[in-house]
């Protein structure tokens, strides 16, 4: 049937470049209509009281410009169970049928607001008899999402088996890099009485390395999403702390934290990262035995390590069972001030000897850090040696320093809508904070009407780089942020921008795909299939069925793989309009797949911290 339709309508089976999302189309679920991803919709769903727009596409440009597609006069909201329509309603072609420049697509809106009543539904055509994804509307429908998106960190530890009953899945291998209790200086790599136990933390992304400036944008957002909403965060995320009353997401954050603690040197300072010196990996990773080393002291390293020691203090010394903790952190806090503020600062720590980002800060990015470390020194402890620096250093952060609110570093920069409350905090600082947000949110190049963009999502186009979508999940943390500062008229048009935000990562964008890992289970109909992951991705067992909730680096029109030898080209991505610049696949080199599929713990936290917002 599907076929016939298909024939009848110019929808053409042209076949798809070499590791192009497929399509999404026929008999995904037994007894309903067959799909068609031209319908997009949040394939997990809405609250009831969300604005619900599906977005119906034409594409016109990009590898899929043959999936042509034109919605009937009439489209329906259907009830999973029976069939029955629930909501109608006419499609309002976006801008009069012009072509979207970032998908290359026409298309049309189809709101569904009305449709406020729990349960599972799915948008049919009544003129093609294909439906979109089903979704479900209730209050919760983000809880499940939420719980799979933080278990990502506990995929991503080092040093601890990733046990069955934990793993939730097959993804089990005994300890990986255990031998970073007796890590090696990189400086003096045959000098024992030099090793150091950094074991423990986090795979930075794809890669075993492990960097504590790249955690910037990683245990600050977590920790805010905590804080903006604490009872989205359960003790039921069945992980090895579970079960002990307090938050998981917290648990788990506090696995980063100790790793941290255990960079530092007694003096304050903190190495500039550590891992492996070359590319000879093994498969599982508990059988790479290599020796691990760590860097020199640095001291980006060291003011990105006091902000977070000094952050995590605030947060876990509101819970009795981690006073003593949190006092301890405290203290890490101001020996690292003390060490970076008494010491000459270091820009090329990181040699690159040590594989593979490089960790070097500017002397801009550690300025702006300062700022930060010493707003959560100032709420801390009060001291008016924090609370001048503030005043020396808050005017670099991106966020004032440019014309408007910058998504860039926006995990670790909302520390400066955190200072808004912090006793004697400066007026006038207090004061330029509040209007540079006022100021943001009037404008079309901050958050721009949602009719700016087919897919209700817009970025900049110079935002589609590596890690896109750690800028779209910022764009959608910083409209939350403003819409606590203005009007409310402005506000409420923030927060729909902030959950237009997060639908495009849940299938409304040019791929009709949900940028997690393997939801099926959550009821996605189509999500990411291959990541880029030394533990979980190509030449694993994994490869086609990574654990759940991962969120890779999203579309890259500047990317820069190339085909291996004999293999199909795939130049075709660079070809692509911005939205659609991307690849399903987890290739290592010559591919370079990590510069699109890569998962990353700092794109996951943005994430998590949007997602938080919604999940009641």
């Amino acid at each position: 049937m599907f076929l016939l339709l298909a024939t009848l309508l110019g929808l053409q089976e042209t076949a798809y470049p070499p590791y192009a999302v497929p399509r999404l189309e026929g008999v995904t679920i037994p007894g309903l209509p067959a799909v068609t991803g031209r319908i997009c919709v949040d394939q997990f769903g809405y609250l009831p009281d969300s604005v619900k727009v599906a977005v119906i596409s034409d594409p016109q440009k990009g590898y899929n410009a043959a999936d042509h597609y034109t919605p009937g006069a009439q489209l329906e909201v259907r009830r999973r169970s029976d069939g029955k329509v629930v909501a109608s309603g006419k499609p309002k072609a976006w801008r009069d049928g012009a072509v979207h420049e970032d998908s290359g697509d026409r298309g049309w809106w189809f709101d569904f607001s009305t449709l406020k009543a729990p349960g599972e539904y799915y948008v049919f055509d009544p003129s093609t008899h294909l439906r979109s994804p089903v979704f479900k509307v209730n209050t919760t429908v983000f809880r499940p999402v939420l719980r799979a998106a933080t278990r990502m960190y506990y995929y991503q530890r080092l040093g601890v088996p990733m046990t069955a009953d934990h793993a939730e899945g097959p993804w089990v291998d005994g300890p990986a890099y255990l031998q970073d209790k007796h890590a090696r200086s990189v400086e003096a790599k045959g000098d024992a009485s030099k090793e150091r136990d950094l074991s423990g933390g986090w795979m930075d992304a794809g890669d075993t390395d492990k960097y504590p400036p790249f955690n910037g944008d990683v245990v600050h957002p977590l920790l805010y999403a905590y804080t903006a909403n604490p009872k989205a965060f359960r003790d039921d995320n069945n992980i090895p702390e579970s079960g002990n009353g307090l938050p998981d997401l917290l648990d788990e954050v506090k696995f980063q934290v100790d790793w941290l603690e255990r960079m530092q040197f007694d003096d304050g300072s903190v190495p500039v990262k550590m891992g492996q010196i070359d590319f000879n990996g093994k498969y599982p990773l508990s059988a790479d035995l290599r020796t691990r080393y760590y860097g020199p002291k640095d001291s980006g390293a060291t003011i990105y390590t006091c902000a977070i020691f000094a952050h995590a203090a605030r947060v876990y010394g509101t819970f009795a069972p981690w006073k003593s903790y949190a006092a301890d952190l405290r203290a890490r806090a101001e020996r690292a001030w003390n060490w970076y503020k008494s010491n000459p600062r270091t820009y090329k720590s990181d040699t690159g000897e040590i594989k593979s980002g490089i960790a070097n800060r500017s002397a801009e990015e550690q300025d702006r850090m300062e700022a930060y470390a010493a707003i959560h020194l100032f709420a801390l402890t009060g001291d008016a040696k924090y609370g001048q620096a503030v005043l020396a250093k808050a005017g670099t952060a991106r966020q004032l320093s440019e014309g408007l609110w910058s998504p860039y570093e926006a995990g670790a920069s909302e520390a400066l809508v955190d200072y808004l409350t912090v006793p004697n905090a400066d007026p006038g600082l207090v004061k330029r904070i509040r209007e540079q947000l006022i100021r943001s949110a009037a404008s079309d190049h901050f958050a721009p009407p949602a009719e700016a963009d087919l897919y209700r999502a817009w970025m900049a186009p110079t935002n589609y780089h590596w890690g896109s979508n750690i800028v779209r999940a910022s764009w959608g943390v910083v409209a939350l942020l403003a819409a606590h500062q203005t009007d409310a008229a402005t506000s409420a048009r923030l927060r729909i921008r902030a959950a237009d935000m997060l639908h495009s990562f849940h299938g409304v964008n040019p791929l009709s795909l949900v940028y997690l890992s393997n939801m099926g289970k959550y009821g996605a109909e189509r999500s990411i299939a291959h990541f880029y992951h030394e533990r979980y991705g190509a030449n694993t067992p994994f490869d086609n069925n990574p654990p759940s909730g991962y969120l890779v680096g999203g579309p890259n029109q500047q990317f820069g793989g190339k085909a291996a030898s004999g293999a199909p080209s795939i130049d075709w991505v660079r070809q692509q309009p911005r939205g659609k610049a991307y690849m399903d696949t987890g290739k290592g080199w010559p591919e370079s797949s990590w510069e699109l599929s890569e998962p990353a713990i700092y794109y996951q936290a943005l994430y998590v911290r949007l997602l938080a917002e919604f999940a009641r």
